[in-house]
């Protein structure tokens, strides 16, 4: 690789000269999937830009290149100060030697250095970077419960997509000078992984379970990241909560509300039996001790709603025996009103 004297890498990465080597790293892999030509259908302008960001990555990115490329950079900005002592002796004892000449040898000289340098890490099985250890990022999900298992408990398996480093290159980005076949040049891959989740008694709409370890693995020895997973609980169109309470609707039979009987009724810890009142009215609330959420050492109540409901395809019998009460009945409801 021909590097340009006049090219700012730091520039063309967009980080500061004191970059540290994971953010050099962040920076590269955001500008390589900006640019990177798959994405951009071939673009001329985005093969150019991301032939130059990987340039200037593997320069930076190399502990060795990047301090050749270092004393070169501040030479040229700065090229007196870079003599020493005996370099200003020499120059004073070859004064009939421009100074273009000198500045020009000592340029080579680092060059040189920087060539040389490229050229071992090329030849030679590089070694692995000490770098310091980067948590992998936590992972977040949503995970759809039933209300009965939202107050008794449940498990479920849960399929996550994780990042991890490529198993080819390990991260690396670059195998012999080119681009991972694996992961085209990305440094990590996406997989699938299936998890058995325990969720616990009680949890609420909205509420997030923590699993460790189990989000983006780390780098370098770093930890893994966690997982999130949020908890929804899928609408009933009979059952809803209210702080620890159960709210609940039930349909009932006029008979049923005139003659006051004892009904089974669903609560998610199982059927019950709840005694109708009689003469009970539609909209009236019966309370249920005992079958809400628990938190706190409280715990909350199934409020039942009852309805009073005709059928809708009544059988004759039925309908003869509507007719009996129609005739029975002498009180006006609506009079009563």
């Amino acid at each position: 690789m021909v590097l340009s004297s006049k090219k700012n890498l730091y520039e063309i990465l967009e980080i500061s000269s004191n970059a540290s080597e994971s953010a050099i790293k962040s920076a590269y892999r955001k500008l390589a999937r900006k640019y990177h030509p798959d994405l951009n259908s071939g673009d001329e302008i985005c093969i150019k830009k991301f032939k130059e960001i990987t340039e200037a990555y593997e320069i930076l990115s190399d502990a060795g290149r990047k301090k050749n490329y270092d004393i070169l950079r501040g030479f040229q900005s700065h090229p007196e100060a870079k003599f020493s002592e005996t370099q200003k002796a020499d120059t004073k004892k070859q004064e009939e030697k421009p100074k273009e000449d000198v500045f020009s040898h000592v340029f080579n000289d680092i060059f040189e250095g920087f060539k040389k340098t490229a050229s071992s890490a090329k030849t030679q099985t590089p070694k692995p970077k000490q770098t310091q250890p980067v948590r992998g990022s936590d992972v977040y999900a949503v995970i759809t419960i039933t209300m009965a298992e939202s107050i008794q408990g449940a498990a479920r398996t849960v399929n996550i997509l994780h990042t991890e480093a490529c198993a080819n290159c390990e991260g690396r980005i670059f195998l012999n000078g080119a681009k991972c076949p694996l992961c085209k040049g990305l440094g990590e891959q996406s997989i699938h992984k299936k998890l058995s989740v325990k969720i616990p008694a009680n949890v609420k709409y909205g509420s997030k379970i923590r699993i460790a370890n189990e989000g983006n693995k780390g780098y370098n020895g770093g930890k893994n990241g966690d997982l999130y997973l949020t908890i929804k609980i899928e609408n009933d169109s009979r059952c809803k909560y209210e702080g620890l309470n159960v709210l609940c609707t039930i349909p009932i039979t006029p008979f049923e509300a005139v003659l006051g009987v004892p009904i089974e009724v669903p609560t998610p810890n199982g059927k019950i039996s709840m005694k109708v009142t009689p003469n009970t009215q539609s909209g009236q609330k019966f309370r249920i001790a005992g079958q809400g959420f628990k938190k706190g050492g409280k715990i909350g109540d199934m409020i039942v709603t009852v309805n009073i409901e005709v059928p809708k395809t009544p059988s004759e019998k039925e309908l003869e025996l509507y007719k009996e009460l129609k005739n029975a009945t002498k009180n006006d409801i609506r009079e009563n009103k």
